[in-house]
């Protein structure tokens, strides 16, 4: 039983050193915080392509294409 308890702790103790080194001390939240130089970055989106019918429609294809959106 005892050794069984020691193993725990040393497991432990390897767990927290391993958060030590990499910088996690805890998990928080962010949500409602303002954090600086969070509005640096940008992200570029593709506008969708919106296609528009001209043939096999009614009055035939060779008439002006209706106004679009």
């Amino acid at each position: 039983d005892e050794d069984e308890d020691d193993i725990v702790i040393e497991g432990e103790d390897e767990l927290s050193k391993m958060q030590a080194l990499m910088g996690f001390g805890g998990f928080g939240t962010t949500k409602g915080k303002k954090i600086a130089g969070n509005n640096v970055g940008a992200v570029r989106k593709e506008k969708k392509s919106e296609y528009r019918q001209y043939m096999n429609r009614q009055g035939g294809f060779n008439r002006p294409l209706s106004p679009s959106r």
